[in-house]
């Protein structure tokens, strides 16, 4: 019964408090006094609206009804934060300024296992964990975890593991693991592992491994592996791999080196890249896509806008040939030339029947050359070595001889997988072990010196050369 008369009491009063207001709003716009008609002949005004503040429940209302007055609400919301300069901890919720630990604003909380606070603006000091709700303004410092729930500007430092989820700005130390889910303008420095799961701008110190998950700009640098999983400008360097999805900068490896796009360098001992437009350096050079240069052991490349320099390269759009000749050296040659568009490596194989074991050779080598297309026609500059011997291609019974070549050669390209080529060659012959069984080498003039008591000869003599491309 009380409780319905508190009801009525509380509209009855809401409702006087709304008659209030219309009347004073109507006082407030009265019309403009009039000749034409007196005072209180003015027209009654028509309906006014009642302002939705006047037909809000009354306190009475509100605590007759269970409800909670807008002062009480005010007044929780200030008390909200619990500002205090300096605390204790022995515990989260245990401390000097009481348990109400997650409404604590403090300038310098020192703890025992760990300390607890909705926001720091000063340091954080602990053998355990510190752990900040929202915000941290300063430096945090356990042998244990650092844990920031917000945004941090200042340090971190903790030989357990240090995580902010929002964004940090500033320094991460750790010998466990530095984990960022926000952007991070600074650096991480880890004996185990650097994450970054918003963009990076900054550094990546680690022995373990660095992860930026949102690229950034700045630098990866770790003994183990660093990983970009978006696009990232700046350098990664490892002793172990660096692998990025799209990298601008330098990739830098002892070990592997990979980018799914690059622009800039890889210098690895394996290098594996999509879209390269730039340098690949390496034992091992794969790539989709080159414009620019691929400079190793060996180099492979679906198609290349630049060049490749190495002992073997298999370029898509390069060079893939087989020359077939005929030379002073062996009546039947066969080569296989393959390449970028400008430099080549040469394969070579011959043989001379003969008529006797003096004229019957075998001559097995290899070269390099470069390639100069001019319309149909073509030249190319080859520097070639190779092994010669009497009874088989491996024999070494008949000395050491060591055959050098320069060549060059003319190309006119008749069709498109055929052409007819020649040129000249100059020889030099070198042989050791009193091996010297070739008087009848050469055609033409012949330059021969003998030395170290007759064991070494040298032979120089002009060469030609005939044959087919395809």
């Amino acid at each position: 019964m009380k409780r319905k008369v508190a009801v009525c009491v509380g509209v009855m009063v809401a409702v006087a408090a709304g008659a209030a207001g219309a009347e004073e709003r109507t006082e407030g716009t009265a019309a403009p006094e009039s000749h034409a008609a007196p005072a209180q002949e003015a027209p009654a005004p028509t309906a006014v609206a009642v302002p939705v503040s006047a037909l809000s429940p009354a306190p009475l209302v509100e605590a007759a009804t269970g409800g909670e007055p807008a002062t009480v609400a005010r007044q929780r919301s200030d008390a909200e934060e619990l500002h205090v300069p300096v605390v204790l901890m022995a515990l989260p919720h245990v401390s000097t300024a009481g348990t109400a630990t997650e409404r604590l604003v403090t300038t310098f909380a020192l703890g025992a296992l760990a300390t607890h606070a909705k926001r720091v603006d000063g340091a954080a000091m602990s053998l355990g964990a510190n752990w900040v709700g929202e915000d941290l303004s300063g430096v945090q410092l356990t042998l244990g975890a650092n844990v920031v729930r917000g945004t941090a500007s200042g340090a971190q430092f903790s030989v357990g593991g240090n995580i902010v989820t929002g964004d940090l700005d500033g320094l991460q130390a750790a010998v466990g693991l530095n984990v960022v889910k926000g952007a991070a303008v600074a650096g991480q420095f880890s004996v185990g592992g650097n994450v970054a799961a918003g963009a990076l701008s900054g550094g990546q110190f680690s022995v373990g491994a660095n992860i930026a998950g949102s690229g950034g700009v700045g630098g990866q640098f770790t003994v183990g592996a660093n990983i970009a999983s978006a696009p990232f400008k700046g350098m990664q360097a490892a002793a172990g791999a660096n692998i990025a999805q799209t990298l601008s900068g330098l990739q830098a490896s002892s070990g592997f080196n990979y980018a799914g796009r690059m622009e800039g360098a890889q210098v690895s001992l394996l290098n594996v890249g999509g879209d390269v437009s730039g340098a690949q350096v390496g034992l091992i050079n794969v790539a989709g896509k080159v414009d620019g240069l691929q400079l190793g052991l060996i180099n492979v490349a679906r198609e290349s806008q630049g060049e490749a320099l190495g002992l073997l390269s298999f370029i898509g759009n390069g060079q893939a040939n087989l020359q077939l000749w005929a030379s002073d050296i062996a009546y039947t040659n066969v080569a296989v030339k393959f390449g970028g568009r400008h430099f080549h490596t040469l394969l070579t194989l011959g043989f001379n029947p003969g008529t006797d074991t003096h004229r019957r050779r075998y001559v097995g080598g290899m070269g390099f050359g470069a390639h100069i297309p001019a319309g149909p026609l073509f030249f190319d500059l080859d520097v070639i070595g190779s092994g010669v011997h009497t009874d088989n291609l491996f024999r070494d019974g008949d000395g050491l001889n060591v055959l050098g070549q320069l060549r060059l050669v003319a190309g006119w390209q008749v069709a498109k997988r055929f052409a007819l080529i020649g040129g000249v060659t100059g020889n030099t012959l070198v042989t050791w072990d009193n091996g010297d069984r070739w008087e009848e080498l050469g055609i033409g003039p012949e330059w021969r010196s003998v030395s170290d008591g007759g064991r070494t000869t040298v032979r120089v003599w002009p060469g030609v050369l005939l044959g087919v491309q395809i």
